[in-house]
């Protein structure tokens, strides 16, 4: 048998011909030069519901620079105790559901939602009052952020570039203390302070200020820094480390999601995402499309979420390369069984834990890699982990006049005797209708346009760790793509599979 490695995650282009490869809840992780894989796919986190809020979107969590939580669930701000207990603090402005934002000084944590107002929380006893000042200069902001001791904000308004700042420890504002992206004279999207720096993040390009200690206005922009794309979506914006990633806009288009790091401007989509995201933009828009990174076991996810589009998409940091760092991720329905975008809708790190809040139904979640379901609306769903093969007719099989061998198929057709997954198994317990853990594959001899329906095998009950699901007699074909998908609610990794056949002679 031929080993048919998983290398990278999803990459399914504008023609099936090049590639037809799904990687869905499952995310690949590179392996050490000894191991039996060059990279091994785990599950997703899975969801485990912290805390219950009202039935509404969860807009903005947040973990202040005490330790505290909020979030914004609906037009309510709540303080999320260790416990997870939701305390309710004060309103904000009523019917929105766009994203949220918070930033803290220390002393007062401010939240701003893109309407003309803004909120304060004392973070030594959670006192909540609409912010005030009667110099007129803040006016509401869709993002804030800090730098030594200023809070800045962007002013909101669809053909605005002015964005303000505090002064010095303060949530008090001077009407001196603002500025305008002016290198170029496109609206400012948003800002975002990443390694002690200001990007001004326009529709088109972005410009880099820094704190130069003047007397007055503090502010300068960087002469000769400059990054010559924006972002078509300021929700997307999110940082980490000392890199800040967006869905970009430019002059000479858009959808590609960049990356900028120190005073470069790289790009980390690839080709088969740009062709998602551009069909979205044809069909549903992307301008709703939020962003933010979260660290476990040392990946870092940059989550990419399109509402309207309903799809999720995930790069790994970790991985850099765009060919192969790219995921997606999404929630099934139970009743239906359609794939729909991943539940959470905005993310912070506080009490210990990874948490998201639902897009839909106020919920906070544990995004916890030992739980292998999303309980979603009280009930248990099972996750979907799926991965589809590269294309076998370019590939290698095992055939020769004395003696196996592998030789390749180069167009010819291929007689598969066995298809074997590589799949860890004995780890899952069975479902809760007592079945044990199934394997489903089929295959595609059209390189991908259709499919032949699924086949089972078994995934090995608990201590069956030697399963090994095989499929035989699985005919003639001369380009196939195999796909694998299961439900474990258990580790389920996989490594990638075996395949045996016979190249014909024609």
């Amino acid at each position: 048998m031929a080993k048919l490695p998983l290398i990278g995650g999803a990459y399914s282009p504008r023609s099936i011909i090049a590639n037809c490869q799904r990687c869905i809840n499952l995310y690949p992780e590179i392996n050490t030069r000894d191991a039996p894989a060059p990279m091994t796919h785990y599950q997703r986190p899975g969801l485990k519901p912290l805390a219950q809020g009202p039935n509404a979107p969860v807009r903005a969590l947040y973990r202040a620079s005490n330790g505290n939580g909020y979030a914004v669930i609906g037009n309510s701000v709540f303080a999320v105790t260790p416990t997870w207990q939701l305390q309710l603090l004060g309103q904000i402005a009523p019917g929105r559901t766009n994203p949220a934002n918070f930033i803290d000084n220390g002393t007062f944590a401010i939240v701003v939602d893109g309407s003309p107002n803004g909120w304060a929380i004392n973070l030594s006893n959670n006192a909540f009052a609409q912010l005030e000042d009667p110099t007129g200069l803040f006016r509401g902001a869709t993002r804030g952020d800090y730098i030594d001791s200023f809070l800045l904000f962007n002013v909101p308004g669809g053909t605005s570039n002015e964005w303000i700042s505090s002064l010095s420890g303060t949530i008090t504002f001077d009407p001196t203390y603002f500025a305008f992206k002016t290198a170029y004279p496109d609206p400012l999207q948003t800002l975002i302070v990443n390694n002690h720096e200001i990007l001004l993040i326009g529709q088109l390009k972005t410009e880099v200020w820094y704190n130069g200690g003047l007397a007055t206005f503090p502010f300068l922009m960087i002469q000769g820094v400059y990054h010559e794309h924006g972002t078509v979506a300021r929700y997307s914006v999110a940082s980490s480390d000392i890199s800040v990633f967006c869905l970009g806009l430019d002059l000479q288009g858009q959808g590609v999601v960049w990356r900028f790091i120190g005073y470069d401007s790289i790009r980390i989509s690839n080709h088969a995402l740009e062709y998602q995201i551009r069909k979205m933009a044809a069909t549903v828009g992307i301008e709703d499309a939020i962003g933010y990174v979260y660290q476990v076991d040392g990946h870092y996810f940059y989550v990419l979420h399109f509402p309207k589009g309903d799809q999720t998409w995930v790069y790994d940091d970790t991985i850099k390369d765009p060919m192969t760092a790219w995921h997606q991720e999404g929630w099934s329905d139970p009743i239906t069984g359609f794939l729909h975008r991943h539940r959470g809708n905005c993310h912070a790190f506080f009490n210990g834990t990874n948490v998201v809040g639902d897009w839909q139904n106020g919920t906070l979640y544990a995004m916890d890699l030992d739980t292998y379901t999303d309980t979603v609306n009280g009930e248990v769903c099972s996750i979907q982990w799926l991965r589809t093969f590269p294309h076998i007719g370019a590939g290698e099989v095992e055939f020769g006049p004395y003696g196996k061998r592998p030789i390749p198929a180069d167009g010819r057709r291929i007689q598969f005797t066995a298809f074997m997954l590589d799949l860890e198994c004995g780890m899952a317990p069975l479902g809760a209708n007592g079945e044990s853990p199934r394997v489903a594959v089929r295959y595609s001899d059209d390189r991908g346009r259709t499919w032949s329906h699924d086949t089972m095998q078994p995934g090995g009950e608990i201590g069956q760790y030697l399963t090994w699901p095989t499929w035989r007699g699985l005919g003639i074909a001369r380009d196939r793509v195999f796909e694998a998908e299961y439900a474990f609610q258990g580790p389920g990794a996989l490594n990638g599979a075996w395949v045996e056949g016979t190249v014909l002679e024609t």
